[in-house]
């Protein structure tokens, strides 16, 4: 018995075991045998907001989407997740709905502007996904939005920094995960 045993666990060992160590090595900007590039830019707009009970995009929130079009087009590898949000006021099904409405506007905008579908992950989350949790309506309006969520070409988040000298508001593109 203790031979098989023995023999079991000499099977196991030879046939595949990987040790933790080797399980969590760093491999940095060689995993997979490919480099990461560096990627520099200076606004990534995280969110695009909306008024009560609007899917509309504003002028202003319009700036904001052209430097993600710019991104998006000087790296064609890139996707975006658009996920719309709504505060709580309304019932749960009708946040749902504008929710998602709120997605879909801003992919039609970001496609008439030369993005297409495809690189696009739609989603709406109504009043689940609070941001901040308030009854003051001015205060909700960051409730009132869609996230928008750099993706790698396989559709893994990009690593964003925050430079607060740069744009105290919102993010800066340095690198894209090790996921190719």
């Amino acid at each position: 018995m203790k031979v098989i045993l023995f023999l079991s666990l000499v099977c196991a060992f030879v046939s595949g075991c990987v040790s933790d160590r080797a399980i969590y090595t760093d491999y940095g900007k060689l995993a997979c045998q490919k480099i990461c590039p560096d990627i520099k830019s200076l606004f990534w707009p995280s969110v695009i907001n909306f008024d009560f009970d609007k899917s509309n995009i504003t002028d202003s929130e319009k700036l904001k989407l052209t430097q993600a079009i710019k991104v998006l087009k000087d790296y064609p590898l890139f996707n975006i997740a658009i996920i719309g949000a709504t505060d709580p006021e309304g019932s749960i099904e009708y946040n749902d709905e504008l929710s998602l409405r709120r997605s879909i506007v801003v992919s039609q905008y970001l496609q008439s502007q030369g993005i297409t579908r495809s690189r696009m992950v739609l989603m709406g989350t109504g009043e689940h996904e609070l941001f901040v949790n308030t009854n003051n309506e001015q205060k909700n309006r960051a409730n009132r939005r869609t996230q928008l969520i750099l993706l790698d070409a396989n559709h893994n988040p990009v690593d964003l920094y925050f430079n607060h000298l740069v744009l105290p508001s919102e993010p800066l593109i340095m690198n894209k995960v090790n996921s190719l």
